[in-house]
């Protein structure tokens, strides 16, 4: 699943060919992508939008149309969007844009999961999915110390923890696996019985990890492509996710896979306590 870097890479790269230009047609092979409202009306309401500028919160892209309409969309399992001149078409592109200076924007969905949601700017703030989030791991609404009572609070495993959305926005199961191993904690260790110093490992651990990760463009593990169609580069600096039977690059031991509430998980348990 894309996860914040992704969709961060996602945002910088259609950034840059997709600002300014007009929807001029929007076209479907499979109208349920669009959550909200119905095809039928996205089509005539979206046509002839000015794409204003992009943002992200969490997994979750943000397109601000004029008009005062945003297009929500998450790219769930194997979502990805695509942008260019000249883009092939195939059956998985649930979504085409034809917009002004003969650029053409595509989302495309092998799992059909993805969706997109159009909504006025005004209500963006009652916008459910995104209302429940919680801070951005980069942003300076997240800090350490309320982070720290979350975790002190709760008894679940600190790898469960971290994919909650509503603790901090963003992460999934690649970055979790590697934000534990840098900050040397198991995966399944309660959150209520880390120490101070194993949160502030754990913090810091995030915001490295997944600025290193935005740096590399992500991680192309099965399917993630920029919208130029090329892999990220993050999954050569993995340590531990699909590292099973690996060496440990720390202490040489072996990876081992484990799972945590049904999620596959990498660490090394000499290194992570």
């Amino acid at each position: 699943m894309p996860e914040l870097p992704e969709v961060e890479t996602i945002k910088r790269a259609l950034s840059k060919k997709i600002l300014g230009k007009v929807i001029l047609k929007v076209e479907s092979n499979f109208e349920k992508i669009v959550a909200q409202p119905d095809f039928k009306a996205f089509e005539k309401i979206i046509t002839g939008k000015t794409i204003e500028s992009l943002s992200r919160r969490g997994k979750f892209l943000l397109f601000h149309l004029s008009g005062s309409k945003i297009m929500v969309s998450h790219l769930r399992m194997t979502g990805h969007w695509l942008v260019g001149p000249e883009i092939k078409k195939d059956k998985f592109m649930h979504l085409i844009f034809q917009l002004s200076g003969g650029q053409t924007m595509a989302y495309s969905d092998i799992r059909k999961f993805g969706r997109v949601w159009l909504i006025s700017s005004r209500d963006l703030g009652k916008f459910e999915p995104v209302l429940k989030l919680g801070p951005e791991p980069l942003g300076n609404e997240f800090v350490f110390e309320e982070f720290s009572q979350s975790l002190a609070k709760n008894k679940g495993k600190i790898k469960v923890l971290l994919l909650n959305q509503q603790i901090v926005a963003g992460l999934g199961n690649i970055y979790v696996d590697e934000v534990l191993y840098r900050a040397g904690v198991k995966p399944s260790r309660p959150a209520n019985r880390l120490t101070v110093t194993g949160k502030k490992l754990i913090f810091d651990a995030i915001k490295n990890i997944l600025a290193k990760a935005i740096k590399y463009k992500g991680t192309t593990v099965v399917n993630f492509t920029t919208p130029e169609g090329k892999g990220g580069d993050f999954q050569k600096h993995l340590k531990v996710y699909g590292k099973k039977g690996n060496k440990c690059p720390r202490c040489q031991g072996e990876i081992k896979r484990i799972v945590v509430a049904g999620r596959g998980t990498h660490y090394c348990p000499n290194c992570q306590k």
